[in-house]
């Protein structure tokens, strides 16, 4: 079955990889909620962290002591407070809103993360991407509704999650300079594991044995996505395998009918659709600029932006004799 697996051209491997990511990232949701049936928000943070980090130091110490060694721990404290209010807001997003118009909503990361690139690392965004961020951020006042008598205060949760998510996106690009992916994610757990019991500690409550293997489960599910995403990425392209992400929406629609009774509102879908064409664009357009600078060696001459076209080549002068 490996063989046949590894048979396959790279982009089906990578399609497959990415697609049981989407599964497993609706699952992951999907257990938050049931957990947080039983238990606030801010405890399923602290277990989430808590398991996640004895998971992921077996994989650390794979590679040996040395390999653990780090210099940056200032930026690791700024990791983890981002990725500490992501998943508070992103957790306390799946207790309270329906899991699909929470997952949409969400899926505004990559928007937030090209605003941040722009303030921070100077990147150059022209009308392309310009246009794409209006009509993502469009897509969230559809499903918002602003000023309607129908908007939840609630429906903030998520997007608000989404800027932590690409403020701690920006940080990992910095440590992936440094660090092994294992060592960001067992230094980021090893600090917000004690960051995340202070808050909990306020609301606790003793969870039963159901809600710890729930825990445990999304744990697992959390890990197979980032697994199987990281395997799709050193595949193939990372704006084919991004698109494979939004999978996870028809999955959660289709478990929260059938679980929750959840029944998706109108709005959703036009905001869907500006949200995650938008999110798709900039990805693309993202992969596109990247190879550009990669081909013709942008970073020694100008920063490689929207309406840059490739350098032209002139042609070498003919030195051959003529014929006479």
């Amino acid at each position: 079955m490996k063989q046949r697996f590894q048979q396959l051209p790279n982009y089906m491997q990578a399609a497959i990889f990415a697609t049981i990511a989407a599964i497993s990232a609706a699952g992951f949701s999907v257990t938050v909620r049931l957990a947080t049936q039983e238990m606030p928000p801010l405890e399923v943070v602290f277990f989430r962290n808590l398991f996640g980090f004895f998971l992921i130091v077996p994989v650390s110490l794979r590679a040996g002591i040395s390999s653990l060694h780090t210099t940056r721990w200032r930026m690791f404290f700024l990791r983890a407070i981002f990725s500490m209010g992501a998943m508070t807001f992103w957790f306390s997003a799946l207790a309270y809103l329906p899991l699909a118009e929470a997952t949409t909503l969400n899926f505004t990361v990559p928007l937030f993360g090209t605003v941040l690139a722009a303030i921070f690392l100077k990147e150059q965004i022209r009308h392309h991407r310009i246009i794409a961020l209006v009509a993502g951020f469009a897509g969230v006042a559809i499903i918002i509704r602003p000023g309607s008598d129908t908007m939840q205060l609630a429906s903030i949760l998520p997007v608000v999650a989404a800027l932590c998510m690409a403020c701690a996106g920006m940080t990992i690009k910095s440590l992936a300079r440094t660090d092994s992916s294992p060592n960001v994610v067992l230094y980021t757990m090893l600090l917000m594991t004690p960051m995340t019991l202070i808050p909990a500690l306020f609301v606790w409550e003793t969870p039963s044995w159901d809600v710890i293997m729930i825990l445990l489960v999304g744990t697992f599910m959390a890990n197979i996505t980032q697994l199987c995403n990281t395997s799709a990425f050193r595949l193939f392209d990372y704006s084919f395998v991004i698109g494979f992400n939004y999978l996870r929406l028809p999955f959660v629609v289709v478990v929260a009918l059938v679980m929750f009774g959840e029944i998706p509102e109108i709005w959703l879908l036009p905001g869907a659709g500006l949200i995650v064409g938008s999110a798709i664009y900039i990805a693309r357009r993202e992969a596109v600029l990247a190879r550009e600078a990669k081909r013709f060696d942008r970073e020694h001459s100008s920063p490689a932006t929207d309406l840059d076209p490739p350098p032209r080549q002139r042609p070498a002068p003919d030195t051959r004799p003529s014929a006479k």
